[in-house]
């Protein structure tokens, strides 16, 4: 009998929280037994030398031990693009600014993912693999940026699904609590063990910094639910 499958992906890794979140990579990790997906926000333009050496290898350093690590937007927050759809530009004020692909053109999406891409082999050096996954910020996309991301030899994820670059597609539901009112947080929680119970499609737990210390016991107790479930945890490389 195959077994079904759940992702644990901890998005907004960046050179300016790093130093907070590994203790907490390292503590999911002994709890659920194995490394998972952790989204890294490639840009580091305004860090000193320092700090972005010691990004380097912080990365370096969670690679070896088997996390993996996949390409989440260019800065996490958008600066002025030409062309942004009137869509977009709800996504932008839903999310204050922080879905910098809402809406984007063509070109100014083509622009700023490849703006992504020279951040990541600018942190991992040009002969650095092409990362595995592209999840774009808050999730919210434009008409073009699965393609570009396929095109890339990317997996793309949105708030629903998952794409390969071959272009197998997977229902994915996704239980996040970043950004939500708090009357909303009990119920996003009883959601996201909801999804991992029912017997089909592929079920991802989003975790943010913003989730810890506050939401620490939650997030242990819904893992835990992934573990109890039957469901075997995979890697974005695994799909």
């Amino acid at each position: 009998m195959v077994r079904k499958k759940f992702l644990l992906c901890f998005h907004d890794f960046s050179v300016w929280n790093y130093q907070k979140v590994v203790p907490v990579l390292e503590e999911l990790k002994d709890l659920v037994g194995a490394p998972f997906s952790v989204l890294v926000i490639p840009d580091t333009e305004k860090a000193t030398a320092e700090a972005v050496q010691d990004f380097r290898e912080t990365l370096a350093q969670l690679a070896s031990e088997g996390f993996e690590l996949a390409l989440h937007g260019y800065k996490h927050k958008a600066e002025f693009s030409q062309g942004r759809s009137y869509m977009g530009l709800i996504g932008m004020n839903l999310t204050h600014g922080e879905a910098e692909f809402a809406g984007l053109s063509e070109y100014e999406s083509n622009r700023l993912l490849q703006a992504g891409l020279t951040a990541w082999n600018d942190l991992f050096g040009e002969q650095a693999n092409r990362p595995v996954a592209f999840i774009p910020p808050t999730w919210y996309s434009n008409d073009h940026l699965r393609k570009q991301v396929r095109g890339q030899g990317m997996l793309f994820e949105d708030r629903f699904s998952l794409t390969t670059a071959k272009g197998k597609r997977y229902a994915s539901p996704v239980a996040s609590f970043a950004g939500i009112p708090d009357f909303l947080v009990r119920p996003a929680f009883k959601f996201g063990e909801l999804i991992l119970k029912v017997p089909a499609g592929l079920p991802r737990i989003a975790l943010h910094p913003v989730d810890f210390p506050a939401r620490t016991d939650a997030v242990r107790s819904l893992v835990r639910v992934a573990l109890g479930s039957g469901r075997k945890l995979v890697l974005y490389r695994d799909l």
